[in-house]
C-alpha cells in the first residue's frame, strides 16, 4: 500500500465531494440537537449539583441511586461550560468531537502501519463512520439528543477514540524510547473515567485490550513487545477496577431485580443477542449497509488500482484471511458491548445498542476497503484496469450522494424537533414567570408530545421534585391545558 496517488486532483475531486455530502448529512444531526431540552432523568442530574457540596453528593448518589459515576462528570462539566441550554449545544459539539476522534485515530494507526495515505481520504472516513453509525443509530433521539442517555451511551465512545488515539501514539513511541512510569498511571486513569461511563463501553474496551494483548504477545516484536504490553495491563486495569466498582456499587440492592440467569444461559443470550442484531440490521437497514461496504471499496479500488503488490496471489489471499478475521473480532466486540443487558436477563435498548451499531458500521466499511484493494488484482479482458477505473469513479460518485438523501430525510423532522422546543420553552417561561410573581407552588402545563418521560402531575414525583430544585421553587406539578 505504499505507493503514491495516480491521477491525484482527479482523486482529491471526489473525496471533497464525499466529504462534503457527508458534512451536510451531519450538520443536519447537529441541527436537530438545537431542539434539545431537558427531559426525564435531565432534570434530576442537573439538580444533583444543586442539592449539596459534589463529593457527599456523588458518594451518596454512588451508594443509593446508580452505579456509573463517570457520567454525572460529564454532565456537570456540561453545565458549568454551556450553561442552561447545554442540551441544545452537547448533540453539536460531541458530532464535531466524534469526527475529531475517528479522524485521529484512523491517522494514528496509518503511521502506525507506515501506510500512505492522503489527509482528506482519513478525513472522507472519519466522516462517513460517523454519517453510517448515526444514519442506523437503533434509538437516535434518546442515543444523542436525550443528555441522559448521550452521556451513557454515546459520549464514552467518543471518549475511547481520543484514548485509543493516545494509546496507539504512545505503541508506537515505545520503539524508540523506553516506556515511562508516568504514561501507564495515565493510562490507568484514564481508562478507570472512561470506563465508568456504563457498562457496555468498558466491557468492550475490556475485550479490544484483550484481544490487542493478545495479538502484540504472538505477533510482536522484541524489545518493545514487553513495552507495548505493559501499556496495554495498565489500561487494562483501569477498565477493568471501573467494571469492577460498577458491579459492586450497594446502589444494585435498592432495586428490584429479575431472577438471575443460569451460566448457559447468560452464554447463549450473549451468543445470540449479536447474531440477532446483525440480522435485523441486514434485514432492515439493507441500502446503509450497502452503501457503507460499497463507499469504500470504490474509492480504496481507485486509489489503488495501479498497485502492482496488491495484484499477487499471496497478498490476495492475505487480504481474504483478513476479510474472514474482521467480521468475527467485529462479532466478539458487539457481544462484549451486549454482555451487561444480556447478565440483567434483557435484550439491549436501542441507546444500548449503539456500540454494536458503531462496531458494525466500522467492519462493514474495513470489509468495503479490504474488497476495493483486493479488486485491483481483476485484470482480464473484460476487466480492464482502464474500464474498471472509469466504473468505480462514476460509482463512487453516485454512492457519495447518498448522505445528501438522508440529510433530505432527516430535515422533514424539523418541524416536529421545533414544535417540541418550543412547547418546552414556553412552558419554561411559564414557571420563570409565576416564580417572579412570587408563586412557590406552581401548576403547568403538561407536555404529551415529550419523546421521553416529563414531569408528572403530582409534587412528589421524582422529576418533579428534580424540577422545583432547578427553579427553585417548592413544587411543581404539571396539568393537560383546559384541566387546570
Amino acid at each position: 500500500m505504499k505507493f503514491r496517488f495516480s491521477d491525484e486532483h482527479f482523486l482529491k475531486f471526489i473525496l471533497l465531494l464525499g466529504i462534503f455530502t457527508g458534512f451536510v448529512a451531519l450538520a443536519v444531526y447537529a441541527y436537530l440537537g438545537i431542539f434539545s431540552r431537558y427531559g426525564s432523568d435531565d432534570y434530576c442530574n442537573t439538580s444533583f449539583f444543586l442539592s449539596g457540596d459534589l463529593v457527599s453528593q456523588m458518594v451518596f448518589r454512588y451508594l443509593r441511586r446508580t452505579n456509573r459515576f463517570s457520567n454525572i462528570l460529564f454532565i456537570g462539566i456540561a453545565e458549568r461550560i454551556f450553561g442552561w441550554y447545554n442540551v441544545a449545544i452537547l448533540p453539536l459539539v460531541m458530532i464535531i468531537l466524534f469526527v475529531i476522534g475517528t479522524y485521529l485515530f484512523l491517522d494514528e494507526i496509518k503511521q502506525l502501519a507506515m501506510v500512505t495515505l492522503d489527509r482528506s481520504l482519513v478525513l472522507f472516513l472519519a466522516i462517513s463512520v460517523v454519517f453510517f453509525a448515526l444514519t442506523q443509530a437503533p434509538d437516535l433521539y434518546e442515543t444523542l439528543y436525550w443528555r441522559a442517555s448521550m452521556a451513557t451511551h454515546f459520549a464514552p465512545l467518543v471518549f475511547m477514540l481520543f484514548l485509543g488515539t493516545f494509546l496507539l501514539h504512545q505503541i508506537g513511541s515505545t520503539e524508540k524510547r523506553p516506556l515511562v512510569a508516568g504514561v501507564g498511571l495515565a493510562c490507568l486513569l484514564a481508562f478507570f473515567v472512561v470506563g465508568g461511563f456504563s457498562e457496555p463501553p468498558a466491557a468492550m474496551m475490556i475485550t479490544i485490550l484483550l484481544l490487542a494483548i493478545f495479538a502484540v504477545q504472538v505477533w510482536g516484536r522484541d524489545p518493545s513487545r514487553r513495552r507495548i504490553i505493559a501499556i496495554l495491563l495498565w489500561s487494562l486495569a483501569g477498565v477493568s477496577m471501573a467494571l469492577m466498582v460498577m458491579a459492586f456499587s450497594p446502589s444494585l440492592s435498592v432495586y428490584p431485580t429479575k431472577a438471575s440467569l443460569g451460566f448457559f444461559e447468560l452464554v447463549l443470550r450473549i451468543i445470540r443477542y449479536p447474531f440477532e442484531f446483525i440480522i435485523d440490521t441486514l434485514r432492515t437497514l439493507p441500502l446503509p449497509t450497502i452503501v457503507s461496504i460499497m463507499v469504500p471499496a470504490m474509492l480504496f479500488f481507485i486509489t489503488y488500482e495501479s498497485a502492482a503488490p496488491m495484484t499477487s496471489r499471496t497478498n490476495r489471499i492475505k487480504l481474504g484471511i483478513i476479510m474472514l478475521i474482521v467480521p468475527l473480532i467485529a462479532y466478539l466486540l458487539i457481544a462484549a458491548s451486549f454482555a451487561p443487558s444480556a447478565y440483567g436477563s434483557s435484550y439491549p435498548a436501542g441507546r444500548a445498542r449503539f456500540a454494536g451499531r458503531w462496531v458494525m458500521t466500522i467492519a462493514l466499511m474495513v470489509e468495503g476497503s479490504i474488497l476495493g484493494i483486493w479488486m485491483t488484482g481483476l485484470r482480464t479482458k473484460f476487466f480492464e484496469p482502464v474500464r474498471l477505473r472509469f466504473i468505480a469513479s462514476l460509482a463512487f460518485i453516485l454512492l457519495a450522494l447518498y448522505p445528501l438523501r438522508i440529510a433530505w430525510r432527516v430535515s422533514a423532522e424539523i418541524p416536529a424537533y421545533q414544535h417540541r422546543a418550543a412547547a418546552w420553552d414556553l412552558r419554561d417561561a411559564e414557571i420563570r414567570a409565576l416564580k417572579a410573581q412570587g408563586t412557590q407552588d406552581l401548576f403547568v402545563r403538561s407536555l404529551p408530545e415529550e419523546q421521553v418521560q416529563d414531569l408528572g402531575d403530582h409534587k412528589d414525583f421524582r422529576l418533579n421534585r428534580c424540577a422545583s430544585i432547578i427553579y427553585e421553587v417548592d413544587s411543581i406539578v404539571t396539568v393537560r391545558m383546559g384541566e387546570e
